[in-house]
């Protein structure tokens, strides 16, 4: 593997630059947290070092008390960093960097394994794997010509949240978690196709661990595999990986489905987490559209399909590929929970290598071209094309009204925030009509917030009202026996209640 493959990660970083330029550009003070969750995660990192060293946690925007029957290795490690003296946006850059490399290298390692190294054409291959996408970028720049909208908004028209659901794999490098379970997720399948059964199962354990979502899809593709590959006998599998990956599938409902719900905060969560959030075929058909046509033409032939069949690893691809989509259009036979959540590109992933046969002769007829002109145009031209979607969405960080998600607080909101770091008392609720307050507390403070996370707080819709009644003309306090800081905008006519 070449020594530049981590390199390619780098690109992961330009959203952080482009949302900390934005921030200094207007007097505000930048946090790494460039998408809603992760302040939330760096706090549950820091409860594994929170009075002591734990092997579990609790919510950290649940009441104090609440039950540790949390556990992630790579959130222990987040919150390692921040118990050895990072803060809270250095350990998440840090952690991100480690996470973003980990996982171009397990897409090298697996990459190479698929379909070599060496060549030209697999170089470039491989950067359409890290940094490919669908045509969703172009599609919506075609409607923004029509409707004369900015180039960079017109962009995100069919790219649901901003394009923040992610939906190729280079496009999760730019979250540090997505880009370890990503990387985890590859290297799972990695041990797969060599056949090293037992590090297989291994981790699929640790990704159920790790993740809800991809830990299931990871368990359902080793299921299906390895009992198609058991059926037809071909050494691709065994009966043990069956029963393995069974007991691991088993295992992974159990706890998600049965222990974490006999617990009351965790079970307020749960109910809260039953939003129906459609993978809509506008989003899904031109995000896999470049991988899709790739894949799925050449197999309208009769003697690619059969030679597919006969191959085990593309009989892998098509399982992976058919269990994401299962998962992701789950509300056509059961109730929907987040169905986009399964997609985040593993979807494309599975795709791109069914592409493989037809990509790869692709890109070696474009370098065949005699005339280096046009050989060169004809490659810009099918790169910009294939990297278009990520492409774009980076540029969109440069209107922050298309983008939208990044945390930047202002002077006073982190000077409340360092002084409740310093001098809160132990076991105090902090309510603020500031949202970042309210959110950030946990994260950079051993305090918690009466409301903090718009979904992951246990009751989440009564305690913001609770919160709002505290600073609009009702004045009403909030009940409980703890201290709490109320901590009101400067702007504000208000009176403590």
């Amino acid at each position: 593997m070449p020594y530049w493959v981590p390199l390619l990660a780098l690109p992961a970083f330009i959203p952080l630059l482009w949302t900390a330029i934005h921030a200094w550009s207007k007097g505000l003070i930048p946090t790494a947290f460039i998408g809603y969750d992760l302040a939330y995660y760096a706090a549950n990192g820091k409860q594994f070092f929170t009075n002591g060293i734990h092997l579990t946690y609790g919510n950290p925007y649940a009441p104090y008390g609440t039950p540790a029957i949390y556990f992630q290795v790579h959130l222990f490690l987040l919150g390692l960093l921040q118990a050895i003296g990072f803060s809270p946006d250095i350990a998440l850059i840090i952690f991100g960097a480690l996470a973003a490399g980990f996982a171009c290298m397990a897409a090298a390692r697996f990459y190479q394994e698929w379909v070599g190294w060496g060549k030209p054409a697999h170089t470039l291959g491989f950067i359409c794997f890290c940094w490919g996408g669908g045509a969703l970028a172009l599609l919506g720049a075609c409607f923004g010509l029509a409707s004369k909208t900015k180039l960079t908004q017109a962009v995100l028209s069919f790219d649901p949240s901003q394009g923040w659901w992610m939906l190729n794999f280079g496009r999760n490098l730019v979250m540090p978690m997505e880009a370890y379970y990503h990387g985890l997720f590859l290297v799972t399948l990695l041990f797969l196709i060599r056949r090293r059964f037992g590090w297989t199962l291994a981790c699929a354990v640790l990704l159920s661990a790790s993740h809800p979502f991809t830990g299931l899809t990871m368990a359902l593709i080793l299921v299906a595999y390895s009992a198609l590959e058991t059926l037809l006998r071909s050494g691709a599998a065994s009966a043990r990986l069956l029963l393995g990956s069974i007991a691991v599938l088993a295992a992974h409902l159990g706890y998600y489905l049965v222990f974490l719900n006999r617990f009351a905060d965790h079970k307020a969560l749960d109910q809260q987490w039953r939003l129906d959030w459609p993978y809509m075929f506008w989003t899904a058909v031109p995000a896999l559209f470049l991988v899709g046509v790739l894949a799925f033409a050449r197999l309208t032939h009769w003697v690619h399909l059969s030679n597919t069949f006969k191959e085990p690893r593309m009989r892998l691809a098509l399982v992976w590929f058919l269990v994401v989509i299962g998962l992701t259009q789950h509300d056509l036979v059961i109730a929907p929970r987040q169905q986009i959540h399964f997609a985040h590109g593993y979807d494309w992933m599975a795709l791109f290598f069914l592409a493989t046969p037809a990509l790869l002769p692709l890109i070696e007829k474009l370098l065949a071209m005699p005339r280096p002109a046009l050989r060169a145009l004809a490659l810009a031209g099918f790169m910009f094309v294939f990297v278009s979607d990520n492409l774009l969405w980076m540029i969109s960080f440069s209107d922050p009204i298309a983008q939208k998600e990044a945390i930047s607080v202002t002077h006073d909101e982190r000077a409340v925030l360092n002084w409740l770091r310093d001098h809160g008392t132990p076991a105090a609720y902090v309510a603020s009509d500031s949202r970042w307050i309210n959110y950030l507390t946990p994260t950079y403070t051993s305090l918690r917030s009466w409301f903090g996370h718009d979904f992951n707080t246990p009751s989440a819709v009564q305690k913001k009202a609770e919160v709002n009644a505290a600073f609009n003309a009702r004045n009403q306090p909030i009940l409980t026996a703890n201290p709490v800081y109320y901590v009101a905008k400067n702007q504000a006519q208000w009176i403590a209640p």
